[in-house]
């Protein structure tokens, strides 16, 4: 059972980057149709605000389980790797990202080039450290 248990950070991570990368896409679309001064289509703004919150929870629940997964279920030491570090690293980055979103819904619209760049760093951070979790798997 502790061998199935290892695998649950691992997925949860996995389908948080795949949601966090819809996010990003319909975000960045967006970004696009703005700098062309072109109205972007109605359903992008909505689905990036109902599902951007959701990756950002997603990855905290991640960082948490990774973490319980590595001291309580593996025995390893907490946040010895590169992939503990940067993955913390990455889920402080997404929540800095949802307060900056929120602050965007609020009327700050100068802060989403910022927001944008702080996807972009967060959906690649979250993949590398994703790719170094690989070696780490049972």
């Amino acid at each position: 059972m502790r061998d199935l248990l290892v695998y649950g950070h691992p997925l949860v991570a996995t389908f948080t980057l795949l949601l966090a990368f819809f996010v990003f896409r319909d975000g960045f679309a967006q970004r696009k149709q703005r700098l062309r001064g072109i109205q972007a289509p109605p359903a992008l703004r909505p689905r990036h605000l109902k599902w951007g919150p959701w990756s950002s929870g997603l990855m905290a629940v991640s960082a948490v389980g990774g973490m319980v997964s590595t001291v309580a279920l593996r025995k390893w030491e907490l946040l010895a790797t590169f992939h503990g570090k940067l993955g913390l690293a990455t889920t402080l980055l997404f929540g800095v990202m949802w307060w900056l979103g929120r602050r965007l819904v609020a009327g700050d619209k100068h802060l989403a080039g910022r927001h944008g760049v702080l996807g972009l760093l967060g959906l690649f951070a979250g993949g590398l450290t994703g790719v170094l979790g690989i070696s780490m798997l049972p």
